[in-house]
């Protein structure tokens, strides 16, 4: 079997390549396995997206563990509800193209074999999908899960809140801002 990643892992002209592969922790018996991508969409700007640097942590162990050499890299993200608002909203749609390319070029720039998406929300996921489309590769895609509800404390206790609460709270003519 021929690996697309072969055009950077095998031959005197791939030297070069083999040398930076090596830098990022690859050794010799990885170069005749299949290379593939952990695309995660991991950012601390996105409570949706938080959770997923364990999960993409866990993707590459069981990759290793079944024969594959992980390397993973991250997509931007934009929140939405804090992009809302204000000028921010202006980057928000065009951020799925800006995904897709950067995929794509990632993908195409290394040979990389194939990938597993991990994602969430709804610019990066139809991003990551058009990327999919373009690349043609082997692909898994996996959803990141629903986004947790974030805590406030209210007289000594915790309580949940999520956005429509705060929404609902904010709209109230008696709301009063802390901050």
């Amino acid at each position: 079997m021929s690996y697309r990643s072969y055009t950077t892992t095998q031959g005197k002209n791939s030297s070069g390549s083999r040398a930076l592969w090596r830098a990022t922790g690859m050794k010799e018996n990885d170069f005749k396995k299949p290379i593939i991508a952990v695309v995660n969409s991991f950012t601390e700007f996105v409570p949706g997206h938080i959770h997923l640097r364990n999960l993409g942590k866990l993707v590459s162990k069981k990759i290793s563990f079944y024969g594959g050499v992980p390397k993973e890299f991250n997509t931007i993200a934009i929140d939405d509800g804090i992009a809302m608002g204000h000028s921010g909203m202006l980057y928000s749609l065009p951020s799925r193209e800006i995904i897709a390319d950067s995929i794509e070029y990632v993908i195409n720039a290394h040979c990389v074999d194939s990938m597993v998406c991990i994602s969430n929300c709804d610019k990066i996921t139809p991003g990551m999908l058009i990327a999919c489309l373009r690349l043609n590769i082997p692909t898994i895609f996996v959803s990141g899960g629903p986004m947790e509800s974030g805590r406030i404390q209210i007289d000594g206790k915790s309580k949940r809140i999520d956005l429509v609460d705060a929404i609902v709270q904010g709209s109230k003519i008696d709301f009063k801002e802390d901050i």
